[in-house]
């Protein structure tokens, strides 16, 4: 989950809760979506559940693009640079997901792979190229990170007098939107959030497989990280029993990324939708 350091980047925005009731609704999403990164757990449920918050978040905003008041103001010649800053974060936010679906796609096809190599026999032939097949779905992970990292000041919130309602509350979707895809990248990627960190002890794993050579991770792990180190203990002991545990994990982990790309295709959607609605009106 993106960090405290993150999740500072993103500016309180209260909305007008009596000029209509869309406001209130919007708000209450990025209460939750706020509260989530702050909590900074690194879950399959909780990334899914802030997921499907943004797809509703988007749904929402997409109708108060709609509303007659909005349509006006984002149609107006006065208004073309602020529609364009938006129609820029758009852009950017769909490139983002690919890099994301990209990934997932990646992982699932890997997946089948060592579990195919797993059931062979072949130990060792899967976990190289299980391995091989992860290095190659963080390389552009880590370099898309680093290009957001780069561009955080460019999604900071303008002040209330630089901007109208309406596009400063679609400009801060996009930004916890960013950091929503920052998270889902992280688990992808196997890493850790900071209460993980600091917690030991065995993972569910490490106690079935039994290895000396599994280093002592937190219970919370999620599941990328407890399937790295099973392959890693597997590498040096090949018995039936711990194999068929590792097929487990990758069974539990092949789901997890069904539904985060379930998800993620989802707010793919609505990012499409929304964009789609803002050049309309932007032409």
């Amino acid at each position: 989950m993106a960090t405290q350091k993150a999740s500072s980047h993103i500016r309180s925005l209260s909305l007008p809760s009596t000029s209509h009731p869309l406001n209130a609704s919007i708000e209450t999403h990025f209460h939750s979506l706020r509260a989530s990164q702050a909590a900074g757990k690194l879950t399959c449920s909780s990334l899914c559940q802030n997921l499907c918050n943004i797809k509703d978040l988007y749904e929402q905003m997409n109708n108060m693009i709609h509303l007659p008041q909005n349509q006006h103001l984002l149609s107006n010649q006065h208004h073309r640079k602020e529609v364009e800053w938006v129609l820029d974060g758009s852009l950017a936010l769909l490139d983002v997901s690919s890099y994301g679906l990209d990934a997932l796609s990646q992982m699932k096809e890997s997946i089948l792979d060592i579990k195919s190599a797993l059931r062979r026999g072949n130990n060792d032939v899967g976990i190289h190229a299980f391995q091989v097949s992860r290095k190659k779905i963080c390389k552009p992970l880590s370099k898309c990170l680093a290009n957001m990292k780069k561009t955080d000041n460019k999604c900071a919130l303008p002040q209330p007098e630089d901007s109208s309602v309406i596009v400063r509350t679609l400009k801060e979707a996009e930004t916890i939107s960013l950091l929503t895809l920052k998270s889902v990248f992280s688990f992808v990627m196997g890493k850790k959030t900071t209460s993980q960190t600091q917690t030991r002890g065995w993972s569910l794993v490490a106690k079935l497989v039994k290895s000396k050579h599994v280093v002592r991770d937190s219970e919370s792990d999620t599941e990328v990280v407890c399937i790295d180190n099973a392959l890693n203990a597997l590498s040096d002991n090949h018995s039936s029993a711990e194999t068929k545990v590792v097929l487990r994990q990758l069974e539990i982990l092949e789901k997890v990324i069904l539904q985060l790309e379930d998800g993620l295709e989802s707010i793919s959607r609505c990012f499409v939708k929304t964009r789609v609605s803002l050049l309309n009106l932007y032409n």
